[in-house]
């Protein structure tokens, strides 16, 4: 499919996606602007400012503040701004950092898109349940995403790779997979340059906040995964939560070592391949999927997979084709609930509020397509 086709595909796609968009947040204005978590953010900045205690309980309202004090650092200046400018600024940062990952992992998968057609797939991509939740939500994860995704998927040989790794694994300790990534790749620099910004991250906290440092990292608060809810809650999207909704809390970590082992080796295939995109999406779905508690909008690693898809399938891929839709149905944004008080204030969406373990799928989905497509690569290395 030529670039100029797909971009009519991808315009109407995004009609239908601002229509939805559009019709919700009339319906429910409130909800979806509370931007709760923007506001969590704010205040735990305003704790550092002040002194006060980060995580002697809630600091807004009764809701937590659950990231490293290097976070709360950073968030400081969030504090000082109007709450509805903050809320616009940040909603208009999330976007523009969406439509970076999908131009960077369009260039990366060798898609036919430019700048229109990235603006568009970027707009579609707002209709995925785990963008439409960190959107509002005024979640982090875009921003997240959009460090490491610039950092791994930008100029090979670059002097600064690694530091985007070790500044998202300084905000969110989940990307540290990627250090594992870089060193079994031979990126040895890479990966000392990500543990050296997550180092100095560490440091600068404990000097700027030394009582919130020892709290959170000698005291052992950044292992309380059941800060917020329950581990066996059905908002644990991970293989944690499964596990612990079987009764099985005990086999998290074996299984989350012999998958962790299993997705590197796989991603470490991909990059030989030359399919580096593919690479890093594996490793991003893992870093949701084997994290002791993951929000459903923990998977915006949906969105490079979707873009990797979307290339293969306009290159004549059926099997792509047929994996996309199953990405759609898993991730689709469809309203399920109305809110309420069994709900929250914001409506259930996506099949993941009928099913809490359908993300694992779709990660057990992506290792498995991984294995097929890399399989004659992986037979090399064992000749």
């Amino acid at each position: 499919m030529d670039g100029r086709r797909l971009r009519w595909y991808l315009a109407g796609l995004a009609v239908a996606v601002l229509v939805g968009q559009a019709v919700v947040l009339a319906l429910w204005p409130d909800a979806h602007l509370l931007m709760i978590d923007l506001q969590v953010y704010a205040a735990g900045g305003e704790h550092v400012l002040r002194g006060a205690p980060l995580y002697d309980g809630g600091v807004l309202l009764d809701l937590p503040f659950v990231y490293p004090p290097f976070a709360a650092v950073l968030f400081a200046p969030l504090s000082v701004l109007p709450l509805g400018l903050l809320k616009v600024l940040w909603t208009a940062a999330g976007i523009g950092l969406l439509g970076f990952v999908v131009h960077r992992c369009g260039r990366a998968a060798g898609l036919p898109l430019g700048i229109a057609g990235a603006a568009l797939l970027a707009v579609v991509a707002t209709g995925l349940d785990p963008v439409r939740t960190t959107l509002y939500l005024g979640q982090i994860n875009l921003v997240l995403l959009a460090l490491v995704v610039g950092d791994l998927l930008g100029r090979p040989g670059s002097r600064w790779r690694g530091v985007g790794v070790g500044l998202a694994a300084a905000v969110k300790l989940t990307p540290l997979v990627f250090v594992v990534y870089l060193l079994v790749t031979g990126r040895r620099r890479a990966a000392a340059a990500a543990v050296g910004v997550f180092v100095a991250a560490g440091v600068l906290g404990f000097l700027l906040a030394p009582a919130d440092s020892v709290d959170y990292w000698v005291h052992g608060t950044f292992v309380a995964a059941d800060r917020i809810s329950d581990v066996a809650g059905l908002s644990n999207h991970s293989l944690n939560g499964l596990l612990a909704r079987l009764g099985l809390p005990v086999l998290w970590i074996p299984a989350a070592v012999v998958l962790g082992a299993a997705t590197i080796v796989l991603a470490v295939q991909a990059h030989r391949a030359g399919q580096e995109l593919f690479a890093v999406t594996l490793c991003g779905l893992a870093s949701a999927a084997l994290a002791p508690f993951a929000w459903s909008h923990h998977w915006v690693w949906a969105v490079p997979l979707m873009v990797l898809l979307v290339a293969r399938a306009a290159a004549g891929a059926r099997a792509a084709v047929a994996l996309l839709g199953g990405l759609l149905i898993v991730t689709l944004a469809v309203v399920t609930r109305l809110p309420g008080p069994g709900v929250g204030p914001i409506p259930s969406t996506g099949l993941i509020s009928l099913q809490p373990d359908v993300y694992l799928l779709l990660y057990a989905g992506a290792l498995a397509a991984a294995a097929w497509s890399l399989r004659s690569v992986i037979a090399k290395m064992g000749t």
